[in-house]
This record gives C-alpha cells, structure tokens and sequence, in this order.
C-alpha cells in the first residue's frame, strides 16, 4: 500500500486537480446541429386555366455548388461565392426547385395537369429550368438572389413559346440565416409569378 507524506500528497493534489482542468479546457466544444430547410412556394392568385392539356416540369439544371446541398452566400461586390457550414436545403435544389415549381404552377392553376416525368404522362407542354444563381447576398443590407433559365415548349410541334432568364431579390434581415431562407423563397416565388405571367402571355 502507497503512503504519501503530507507535502507529498498536497503537490500530488494540486497536480491531479491541474490536469483536470487542463483536459476540461482542452476537450472540443459540441460542433453546432445541422439544419435543414425547405421551400414553400405558392401562387398569391390564381387565373384561369391558361393551357388545355398537361405541364411536364422537367428537374433543374444545376452545376457546381449550385447542385449542392450547402446554403450559399455571397459578398456585396464581390464575384466569390461560398457554402454555409451546418446550414442545408433539405434536397438538392435541382429537385426541391422542380417540386417548388410543381406546387406554384398548380397553386396558380396554370394548366389542367401538372406533372413532372416519373408520372409517366405524355404531356402536351413541357418545362424546362436551370438554376444561374440561388444565395444570400450578406452585408448592410442582405437579400435573397435567385436567377433562373426558364423555358416553356409545346410538345406537338416543338415550338418554344417561352424562354427567358428570370431574376428577383428581396431583402432579408439581421436574424440570421433563417431569415435569409425567407427571404430567397419570397424571391423564387416573384422568378415563378414572373414566368407564369409570361406563360398567359404566351397563349392569348
């Protein structure tokens, strides 16, 4: 059995109680939970039925981190664009802007069917997309930026009746990422009024 001399056991002490906190300050905070969000876009007013026959959404084109699932953001004045860490699109924007377009197309009662290709419908117009830009833009006055290629054809002779590149902005707040998701939503929903106006145009 170890006995320790009293000075021997209190330098012992100090030592033990000196590890104790050194390993505490050394051990790695909790990394930050990740999230995740979503996008619900719906149309502010319906019209009439603007195409007799079906809409096929084709998924949108997206190359680079514009595929990924990482939020983005981006600097005023500044052609840098980086990903947020622990902050994510709950799918990949390719599919959750087909989705996102699917429930505005319907939500504004543009067409008798909306569908996208796994239904296995022949449709009589076909959409087709590609995301350009979809980030916050940060600093005084942060917005949400999105921009979009989108095209609208007729299926029975090919003719592309719409085809246009389609922009919106609209300014967040100071609370945080959250409010920055808010804010691009809004600015996809104006892209999707935008061409969906261009859509009635189209078949007057």
């Amino acid at each position: 059995m170890t006995h320790f001399a009293p000075r021997k056991f209190v330098a012992w002490a100090c030592g033990l109680a000196a590890c104790t906190v050194l390993a505490a300050c050394a051990a790695p905070s909790a990394a930050p939970e990740d999230m995740f969000y979503r996008l619900d876009t719906v149309a502010a007013e319906s019209g009439p039925v603007a195409l007799d026959g079906s809409i096929e959404v084709d998924r949108f084109v997206a190359s680079g981190s514009l595929g990924n699932r990482p939020l983005l953001f981006s600097e005023p004045g500044s052609n840098a664009v980086s990903e947020y860490h622990y902050h994510f699109w709950i799918e990949s924007p390719p599919i959750l802007l087909q989705s996102a377009l699917v429930s505005y197309l319907r939500s504004a009662d543009v067409a008798k069917q909306v569908v996208t290709p796994e239904m296995r419908v022949k449709p009589e117009y076909t959409i087709s997309a590609r995301v350009l830009r979809l980030e916050t833009v940060r600093g005084s006055k942060p917005k949400g930026a999105v921009t979009f290629e989108l095209s609208l054809r007729r299926e029975a002779d090919g003719k592309l009746l719409v085809l246009d590149e389609y922009r919106a902005e609209v300014a967040s707040g100071s609370n945080g990422v959250q409010t920055d998701v808010a804010a691009i939503e809004k600015a996809v929903g104006e892209a999707f009024q935008h061409f969906v106006a261009d859509i009635r145009a189209s078949v007057k």
